[in-house]
């Protein structure tokens, strides 16, 4: 009887492991952060380009993914960056106040706004991405003047990037 009462205490004290051990309060979150992506760039500007650089955001990974293409003119200082953005598990959107409304070929839509120093033009990009332009020049701290792009510019760089 002592044996057997041995074994019964044995098995349950294994059980009781084993239970409080698959049981355990830890939860792992598997959720993929991929920052691996292809992304279409331009390659018809409406200016001269000879300096290009691309930057990644790795600040917070896990909220925040962007991409900032640079392109530019040494010489002019006209630049523009094509800036792609995703806000993890939070669908970032385009505010559309102040933003003139474009088709663009695909049928899709685009947004439109402009200062005396940048002209800007939205859409929603591919894989959740809100995707930009922005044009400006010597930092966007002169004036575009002359050096204003016509807005189809800008929608014939959308053109260039999208599938």
């Amino acid at each position: 009887m002592g044996d057997l009462m041995r074994c019964v205490s044995f098995i349950f004290l294994i059980l009781c492991f084993l239970i409080s051990g698959c049981s355990g309060g830890t939860h792992i979150d598997k959720r993929s952060k991929s920052m691996l992506y292809e992304f279409t760039e331009p390659f018809r500007f409406p200016f001269e380009v000879n300096d290009v650089r691309t930057e990644i955001a790795i600040d917070n990974p896990d909220s925040l993914q962007q991409y900032v293409f640079h392109y530019k003119n040494k010489q002019t200082k006209q630049e523009i960056n094509y800036i792609l953005s995703k806000v993890i598990d939070k669908p970032e959107e385009i505010s559309k106040q102040g933003k003139q409304l474009v088709k663009l070929k695909n049928g899709e839509q685009a947004y439109y706004e402009e200062d005396e120093t940048s002209q800007l033009i939205w859409w929603d990009g591919e894989n959740g991405f809100l995707a930009r332009f922005v044009y400006y020049i010597n930092g966007n701290r002169e004036q575009l003047g002359s050096n204003k792009l016509a807005q189809s510019d800008l929608i014939d760089l959308i053109n260039q990037v999208q599938k």
